[in-house]
């Protein structure tokens, strides 16, 4: 039988794996003092409208309750916590730092590796704190995010919505031709940028340090992009202070959600994989959506895509087995007992011979066995090593099975 396009079963090595990875996302996000959320899987389709890009609204799965309420699962969720807040913090002292790991739903016409229609992000949201600190804070945890992940080379790309406005600006283009630009550009259409204004293709290609913030100044003459680059050139000089330097890049043709964003953008990559690892940004015009006038900024990291690297490099030939402790068999109450004290117990019963337990122990790893029968109780080590050919050491019985 064959699932739906666009989800997985996850089996239980590879399930370890997932888990190990949240738990690193988690304590990062703890080491940093966000608190964590959790919001409905699915919220009335009007209010996460309110929040979502056209494109966002489009990959949206929508449906409808007996009462025709129209509802929709959440494909992200930076809308939902912002309603959170908007309604039931609204109180709180700000800044709020809060955090998720949480499975969101797109659906993708052609669903494929790295893009899933069921999928777990781990984000942050920093709300009610404008300026360059915020959004240093969240570049610098999602950095320290894959370092401890083991992505400790993943390069990221920065931007500044108002440098591409002013970019766009200084090169003459009215609003509406601007808009389209900015399309090419998010989709890195060199053909149709050129044509439509061939100037901007340098800039559309241009990668690099705080040389290149050089080269969009002979352009950019609204305060406003000005301002922009000043902040990207001292990000670019804190990350450096933190080594950083090396891994972030100015790329002005990182354009995410054009009705979303309102500042600062990145994106985290390694070069295996061809798709974004994580990604955010400063969104100061969401909130006030909801009734809530204050700024944000926040990013998410997609668990799947963060597997897809670790795997590329190799990272899960070394298959993960869940610790047993101890096979335990013919009592429960020496089982119990084993429980009791902290370990990890798989029970066997007491039907089964001491070579076939001996087999069993070995299968799995486990490096003690103990066999309660006829009130006596035997504790056999069979490590190390785990090796068939050795035979297994019979030590003293810790206590009765009584």
């Amino acid at each position: 039988m064959r699932l739906p396009a666009g989800v997985r079963d996850w089996l239980p090595h590879e399930l370890a794996r997932k888990r190990d990875v949240e738990l690193i996302i988690r304590a990062v996000f703890g080491r940093w003092a966000y608190e964590e959320v959790q919001t409905p899987t699915f919220e009335r389709f009007d209010v996460l409208e309110k929040g979502l890009g056209s494109e966002l609204v489009d990959q949206a799965y929508r449906f409808s309750d007996r009462r025709a309420t129209a509802l929709a699962l959440r494909p992200e969720m930076t809308t939902p916590i912002a309603r959170l807040v908007s309604t039931r913090m609204r109180e709180a002292p700000l800044p709020l730092r809060l955090s998720y790991v949480t499975p969101v739903y797109r659906y993708y016409d052609q669903p494929q590796e790295g893009r899933l229609r069921e999928l777990t992000q781990g984000g942050v949201e920093l709300i009610g704190s404008p300026g360059l600190d915020a959004d240093a804070e969240t570049l610098f945890m999602a950095i320290e995010t894959l370092d401890e992940i083991g992505l400790r080379d993943a390069l990221f790309d920065v931007n500044h919505a108002s440098v591409v406005d002013g970019i766009l600006e200084g090169v003459g283009l009215a609003p509406e031709t601007a808009l389209i630009a900015k399309g090419f550009m998010k989709e890195r259409n060199i053909v149709a940028l050129r044509a439509l204004e061939p100037r901007l293709v340098d800039f559309a290609m241009t990668r690099g340090g705080t040389e290149v913030l050089g080269f969009a100044r002979r352009v950019c003459r609204t305060p406003a992009s000005i301002a922009a680059l000043d902040q990207l050139a001292e990000l670019l000089r804190r990350a450096q202070m933190l080594g950083y330097g090396a891994r972030i890049q100015v790329d002005f043709a990182l354009l995410r959600d054009l009705e979303y964003y309102t500042g600062f953008i990145f994106e985290g990559y390694v070069p295996e994989v061809g798709f974004s690892l994580c990604g955010g940004g400063r969104y100061d015009g969401l909130l006030p959506r909801f009734g809530f006038n204050v700024p944000a900024v926040g990013w998410t990291a997609g668990v799947e895509r963060l597997l897809i690297a670790l795997e590329r490099r190799g990272k899960h030939a070394v298959r993960r087995r869940q610790r047993i402790d101890v096979l335990v068999s013919g009592s429960d109450v020496v089982a119990a007992r084993e429980r009791a004290a902290g370990n990890v117990v798989r029970f066997a019963g007491g039907e089964f011979d001491e070579a076939a337990l001996l087999a069993d122990a070995r299968a799995h790893h486990i490096p003690r066995v103990v066999i309660a029968a006829n009130g006596r109780v035997r504790e056999l080590r069979v490590t190390p090593p785990l090796d068939e050919r050795l035979p297994a050491q019979t030590v003293v019985a810790k206590w009765d099975a009584k």
